[in-house]
This record gives structure tokens, C-alpha cells and sequence, in this order.
């Protein structure tokens, strides 16, 4: 495995992961995080990018990571974002940087996204599948809409989107805070708030209204995602809402789609409850399985 940078369309340097070559490299997998996360790795689990480049060479597959712009090893002011698209461009530039070397578009790529990174891949697929041709989309636990109780009341909601324009760094909401208490696997929570690669503080305003805003338009827009696509969303999910997952799965076009709906879980399906739960081993035999499946279609 090897870290380096590519420039964003902003000329920021993102950091970039790249698992080792495979022999008779059959497809590519990007891996995209959620919000104030990052690849680095905290311990060796079903999540990190180390056992994920595993999984995957063992399948001829070679796997990237993205760390976006403000997050992770990436340049930029730490989890601001001051236009959602910006990020969208983040995976665009890593996209291009890899198909540089190929051209003709033969090898297929995958895009794997967590959370927000999952809205990223659907405003990416609406604004750049022509061009990019992604062969299919992962999607866990898509950030199609925001639980409710992670957003402020009527009232406050409005004096803080306007104050977002005239302070949008400023460090307002303590959305990361009920993120982190959701976590179900005590270990991992207490080796994340260690970790100096996440961010721990609250969420700017810029980055809480880009969120709010674009959950609003995948419901409005989201029908025109048209790509293979297997979502996976916890049921009783409490940071991003199942039930608009739901919604956006039901009006996408592509007949090659797949759904899964486990109960009990983290946020992130590919955390465990516990050092004993074997779900997230459930959840990569079904992604592989889904990946091969795509990879006979002629």
C-alpha cells in the first residue's frame, strides 16, 4: 500500500490510497468515507482500507481510497465544506487520475461510499456516469436524508442556514458528538476518539448546511442515478434515515440494483457491536458477491 497526492480542482492536494498491484486485474474499487472520517487506520477490522485491499485483491480486484479535501491526510480546511459539488469534484479528479492509464475505459471501476460519501456518489453518478462510466455503485447507508433528531428545530434551523453565509466556518452544531455516541462498539469508539485523524470538534455551519441541501436534492433528483446499484442500510439506523434510502432505491431506473436492510447495527455496517459480531463479514460476502455478479454480465 502506498499514500499520495493528486490536486483537486481547487488545487488542493488530496491524499489518496492505493492498495498493492493484483495479477490479471479484473476490476478497480474506490473507496469513499463519510463525514469527519478518513482512511487511516485505527485498528485492524472489517473497515480499514488494509483489510479492505485484502478482501479485495483476493478477488483480482485493486482498490484506491479517497480522503477528501478536509479530512484525513488531505489538505484543506479541517471538515469545512463550503459546496457539497466540491466534493463530488474531489472523486471526479481520482477518477480521471486513474484512467489516465487506461484510456479506453476496459477496466471496470467500483465506487464503495459510506454516509455522506454516499450522497457524494449519487450527485457523482447524475453528473459524470456519461463521461466515467462507473460499472456499479455501493452505497452504505447512503446519506439520502438526515435522522431528525440530529437536526435543530424549525426556528433555529433558519437563523443558522443564514448565518451560514456569513459565518460558515464557525463551529456550531454538535452533530459528531451524537454521531460518536451512536456507536454501538464501545472499543472502537474510545479508539476513535483518540485517533487525531477524525475530526472530533462541531460541525460547521457550512458543512451542516451543504449536508442539509443535498439531502434535499437526491430526494428531488435522486430518480436520475441510473448505474448498477446495491444499497445497504441499517433499519434502525439513527444518523442517516433508512427509510429516505428507501425512497431513493424505489425510483432509480436500472433494473440491476439490490437491496439490504439488516436490523441491530452501527451506523457504519462494516463496524461490528462487539469484537464477536460477524455481520460485517455478512455484509463484504454480500458487496463480493454483488461485484461478481456484475463482473459475469456480459
Amino acid at each position: 500500500m502506498k499514500e499520495f497526492k493528486i490536486n483537486n480542482m481547487k488545487n488542493i492536494p488530496i491524499n489518496i490510497l492505493e492498495g498493492k498491484e493484483v495479477d490479471n486485474m479484473k476490476a478497480i474499487i474506490i473507496n469513499v468515507h463519510g463525514i469527519a472520517s478518513h482512511f487511516q487506520k485505527v485498528f485492524y477490522c472489517e473497515d480499514c482500507f488494509e483489510f479492505r485491499e485484502s478482501l479485495f485483491s483476493d478477488f483480482n480486484i485493486k482498490s484506491y481510497a479517497l480522503e477528501f479535501h478536509g479530512h484525513g491526510k488531505s489538505e484543506g480546511l479541517k471538515c469545512s465544506i463550503e459546496n457539497f459539488d466540491d466534493l463530488v469534484d474531489d472523486l471526479y479528479c481520482l477518477v480521471k487520475y486513474i484512467r489516465k492509464g487506461d484510456s479506453e475505459n476496459k477496466i471496470p471501476i467500483f465506487i464503495i461510499a459510506e454516509s455522506m460519501g454516499g450522497a457524494v456518489a449519487i450527485k457523482f453518478n447524475i453528473k459524470y456516469q456519461f463521461e466515467t462510466q462507473i460499472k456499479g455503485y455501493i452505497l452504505l447507508a447512503p446519506m439520502c436524508g438526515i435522522d431528525d433528531h440530529l437536526k435543530p428545530n424549525v426556528v433555529l434551523k433558519n437563523i443558522l442556514m443564514t448565518l451560514s453565509n456569513f459565518i460558515p466556518n464557525f463551529k456550531a452544531l454538535s452533530t459528531n458528538s451524537k454521531i460518536s455516541n451512536s456507536c454501538k462498539n464501545k472499543k472502537y469508539a474510545e479508539l476513535k476518539k483518540e485517533c487525531d485523524f477524525f475530526y472530533h470538534d462541531k460541525m460547521r455551519l457550512n458543512t451542516a448546511r451543504e449536508c442539509y441541501n443535498t439531502s434535499l436534492w437526491i430526494n428531488e433528483y435522486g430518480s436520475l442515478f441510473n448505474a448498477p446499484l446495491f444499497l445497504l442500510h441499517g433499519i434502525d439506523d439513527i444518523i442517516t434515515n433508512p427509510q429516505l434510502s428507501i425512497n431513493f432505491y424505489n425510483k432509480v431506473p436500472t433494473k440491476n440494483k439490490a437491496i439490504y436492510l439488516p436490523k441491530n447495527t452501527n451506523h457504519s455496517l462494516l463496524i461490528g457491536i462487539d469484537d464477536d459480531d460477524e455481520h460485517p463479514k455478512i455484509v463484504w460476502e454480500k458487496i463480493t458477491s454483488w461485484i461478481t455478479n456484475i463482473l459475469e454480465i456480459k
